[in-house]
């Protein structure tokens, strides 16, 4: 929700129900000009994230290094089970360029990964990683490794153990273990393809996958202990979130990615099903991204029309503290919510917004469905339910079991064009602080994204370590022109599955 809770007062509206190595010469002017070219295509050049194709094989050999284009050359005859592994990321400095900030990141780790055969009388396969905590570059790169006796043909084995990688990464970047505030942490490709997460079920077969159907599991799978480490090791770079949950990285402001979007959060589906987008980071504190085209104009006007004929006044959640005041006091927009149930436009935006957010689509809300007219605005709040706040409401406290989930991001999409007013506001925005007698329906202080059909926005209510982020506070600027309407729509999307939207 632009539309959510307040921290003055009143609160939310709940839902119904992203190298292959030439010979060097060993001559000084070589060796110099080498220099200079990892310099100006290393560092000065445009980030862009490059990848070696997808590897399919029923054990990847882990004989070549990770930093090689050769790893992704190693494809198994055999037919039967093949296991379709992530593309491999090397850690070049153009690559670590889209994901390394200039100021910490709590939470948002980045782990190289090279795997290594010592062909040595022990014969042993090693893992080594190097870690960048908090998503900054150290001032003193320290590696760690894995040593492990290698299978016959020099892949990973059950001699090497995942529990033991696990246990390197609770060490060397802190990881805070699941608890009754805390969602399991998890590990991520470059691209947001979860891995991996702190509790999932692992077995010691070669290939085992599946979903657990125990919602109160955070988004756990089954897989076996091969599949996770060369999964891991074919990615070479990865991301662990404290939070459990896929943010896509700001690093700074204006910073671009480019993505492929896709019908499911299948990363393998077929490319002619893909399309592909432009992220840009409008805000670091809070996270805020801006995504332009994620809907055609006539997808826009199917949900407005669609919408129309149930638009009522929008209510709010009340805390504790404004109990039996009514919703007006804040928000003067009209919504209602749709189900996509047997409507193939709305469905495939359910699935696109999964493939946008790197969340399954089973965290989601219902879409809710806004509009605003002349002098219509909601006041600043925040979308997460802080505890604190309803402690005397045992639905709220049930449905957020007691602090431990809540509602983690919010996709915002904009179904038309506004000429004046109507921006969506973030007043602190570059963690300025509220001034003295702040009234929440001000305008005049943060940053305003302008209404534009088509575009869409992410802010995160969470932050990578899963915490409430305060930052987040966000209103709907009152509708000025008196010709204009405003319509928008959002999903809510949450920290866990939520039984809200089926997944697929």
């Amino acid at each position: 929700k632009e539309e959510a809770t307040k921290t003055n007062g009143s609160s939310k509206k709940l839902s119904p129900t992203s190298a292959s190595s030439t010979p060097q010469k060993s001559n000084g002017l070589s060796i110099f000009v080498a220099v200079i070219a990892f310099f100006a295509l290393g560092v000065l050049s445009p980030p862009s994230l490059h990848t070696v194709r997808h590897v399919t094989t029923t054990q990847l050999d882990l004989s070549s290094s990770s930093s090689s284009s050769s790893t992704a050359d190693v494809t198994s005859q055999s037919t039967n089970n093949k296991l379709q592994l992530p593309p491999h990321t090397p850690c070049t400095s153009s690559n670590l360029a889209n994901y390394i900030h200039d100021t910490p990141v709590p939470g948002l780790h980045i782990v190289c990964i090279e795997s290594l055969l010592n062909f040595d009388a022990d014969n042993t396969n090693t893992l080594r990683f190097a870690l960048f905590q908090n998503a900054i570059r150290p001032k003193l790169y320290q590696r760690k490794k894995i040593t492990a006796r290698a299978t016959e043909n020099g892949g990973v084995g059950s001699s090497m153990d995942w529990h033991q990688v696990k246990q390197l990464l609770v060490n060397e970047l802190g990881l805070l273990p699941e608890g009754p505030r805390q969602q399991p942490w998890a590990v991520f490709t470059p691209l947001g393809q979860r891995i991996v997460g702190e509790n999932d079920v692992v077995t010691r077969g070669e290939n085992s996958s599946g979903d657990d159907n125990d919602d109160d599991k955070h988004n756990s799978v089954m897989k076996s202990n091969t599949q996770i480490l060369q999964e891991l090791a074919s990615s070479g770079m990865v991301l662990v979130f404290q939070g459990g949950n896929w943010r896509w990285p700001g690093v700074r402001e204006g910073f671009q990615r480019n993505i492929e979007l896709s019908p499911t959060l299948d990363f393998d589906v077929s490319p002619n099903e893909k399309r592909n987008i432009t992220i840009e980071t409008l805000s670091m504190t809070p996270l805020v991204v801006s995504i332009k085209g994620f809907l055609t104009d006539q997808e826009c006007d199917h949900i407005a029309t669609k919408a129309e004929p149930s638009m009522q006044y929008s209510g709010v959640s009340l805390k504790d503290n404004d109990k039996g005041k009514a919703a007006s006091n804040w928000r003067t927009s009209q919504s209602a919510f749709l189900y996509s149930n047997r409507d193939p436009i709305l469905t495939a935006i359910d699935h696109r917004t999964a493939s946008l957010s790197r969340v399954p689509k089973g965290h989601q809300e219902v879409l809710q469905v806004l509009r605003y007219g002349t002098t219509e605005k909601y006041d600043a709040h925040h979308d997460y339910f802080d505890p604190r706040d309803y402690q005397s409401d045992q639905n709220t406290m049930n449905l957020i079991q007691g602090g431990k989930r809540n509602r983690f991001a919010t996709v915002f999409w904009y179904l038309t064009t506004v000429k004046e007013g109507g921006e969506t506001i973030f007043p602190q925005y570059r963690n300025k602080p509220l001034p003295r007698g702040y009234v929440h329906s001000d305008c005049r202080q943060g940053l305003k994204v302008k209404p534009q059909k088509g575009k869409v926005i992410i802010f995160y209510s969470l932050d990578d370590r899963g915490q409430m982020d305060p930052l987040s506070l966000h209103g709907a600027c009152p509708v000025i022109g008196e010709d204009d309407i405003k319509w928008a729509a959002n999903k809510w999307i949450w920290s866990a599955p939520m039984g809200f939207t089926a997944d697929d």
